[in-house]
């Protein structure tokens, strides 16, 4: 009986590790968290639902944690709709053990909020800002990425310098 117990601790203790808390952001409280950024800040933007995104931040996440550590931030911030808020973002992050910070930004009209993040930006995804204030250096990618791609950009990131052409 006690085996059981001691799987069934095992089992919740594993689940609760990785569940994953969604806050929930508007446009200006994300300019205000990336102006205020100390450290390089990757900041993904994604959905549930969109495929490429999905398949880029493994990689992401994988590449920070294994080359930067703690040097680099990444972010990804949710652009799903209002109804997966925050129980069907937060099932679909622990599944995925997504295990770094994601927000959920709370507004529905791209008009407003995509050029408050990139006067260029469409509203398509994946995209990603790269910023590094201290450097000065701010790029956005409206484009999937390559892990190779991803790299070079984050070291480009950290360094404060192009160090590849943009898509």
């Amino acid at each position: 009986m006690k085996k059981y117990y001691l799987l069934f601790f095992l089992l919740v203790t594993h689940f609760f590790a990785f569940t994953q808390q969604i806050k929930k952001m508007t446009a200006e409280e994300l300019n205000v968290y990336i102006a205020k950024s100390e450290k390089p800040l990757v900041v993904s933007f994604w959905a549930t639902w969109c495929g490429s995104c999905n398949e880029e931040i493994p990689y992401f996440i994988s590449t920070i944690k294994e080359k930067y550590k703690t040097d680099v931030e990444l972010l990804l911030v949710s652009l799903d709709i209002k109804s997966y808020y925050p129980q069907r973002i937060e099932s679909f992050a622990t599944k995925r053990k997504y295990d770094v910070p994601i927000v959920w930004l709370n507004e529905s009209n791209a008009d407003v909020f995509c050029p408050l993040i990139d006067a260029k930006w469409s509203g398509a995804i994946p995209s990603t800002l790269m910023i590094n204030n201290k450097k000065q250096y701010r790029k956005f990618y409206e484009a999937g990425m390559s892990p190779r791609q991803f790299e070079s950009n984050l070291k480009g990131l950290v360094e404060g310098k192009l160090l590849a052409a943009r898509r």
